[in-house]
């Protein structure tokens, strides 16, 4: 079932994603230490643009392994034109930022890597897969979603306003952020505006996840999709040239 039969965009102009990152947490199969190495070795001819080493692996080994904060933060980054690919020993990532290749791309790449990965058997369970998208608009999006904040029964005026919920919904757990007045980058400038960030997470695998990657990447994006489109209101959303 695709989101197109649904009556959904396949997409709109100009493209308010930053970011979307899809992110998979392990048990790992062999010793923490070893699985940046293995997978790097698979994949450091796809991403040899440039290899970063990230900040968290400043902090002692034993901390890491014991604070649920940090035991699934990424070690490395690896980069490739608009793509990023993170490893650390519990958890691994790919997001495409900058210019946003679009779903059908981006899942025939995504599931290239897992395939991948797969083979490299350092997975030994699922924790959790995470889709994410974080989108970007200029001006306050709180004027033009189909969500209201009312202080007796009058809409809410601030400067600044910050909204996380969470909705489950057929398995999956969607973390809804919407801010306006935030900042964020995009080409390397800051910028102000209102961010609409979706999470979509599942976090109990009834089969293996490789073997039904395609289904459960499908269907966590279309709740994402849906999700997103449901908060814009109708003459907003004619105003991104939305295309069906």
């Amino acid at each position: 079932m695709t989101p197109e039969v649904h009556g959904l965009p396949k997409r709109i102009s100009p493209c308010p994603i930053v970011d979307a990152i899809v992110e998979l947490r392990f048990s790992s199969a062999v010793l923490p230490d070893a699985v940046f190495g293995i997978i790097y070795k698979e994949f450091s001819k796809d991403f040899s643009e440039k290899v970063e080493k990230l900040p968290i692996l400043q902090v002692p080994e034993p901390i890491r392994a014991v604070d649920r904060n940090l035991m699934y933060q990424p070690h490395y980054k690896l980069l490739a034109g608009n793509l990023t690919f993170q490893i650390g020993p519990r958890v691994t990532s790919l997001s495409n930022s900058k210019e946003y290749m679009g779903w059908e791309n981006f899942a025939r790449k995504l599931k290239e890597v897992f395939s991948r990965l797969e083979k490299l058997q350092v997975v030994k369970a699922f924790e959790r897969l995470g889709i994410r998208y974080i989108n970007l608009f200029k001006e306050d999006v709180y004027n033009n979603i189909n969500l209201r904040i009312l202080m007796n029964n009058e809409p809410l005026r601030t400067v600044r306003t910050t909204l996380r919920a969470e909705i489950e919904e057929d398995g999956f757990k969607s973390t809804l952020q919407i801010a306006n007045g935030a900042t964020a980058k995009l080409g390397g400038q800051a910028i102000v505006g209102s961010v609409i960030d979706i999470d979509v997470a599942r976090q109990v695998f009834e089969t293996n996840f490789f073997g039904n990657m395609e289904s459960i990447l499908e269907k966590g994006h279309y709740i994402e999709k849906k999700l997103f489109f449901a908060l814009l209101k109708t003459e907003f959303l004619s105003t991104l040239n939305p295309e069906y």
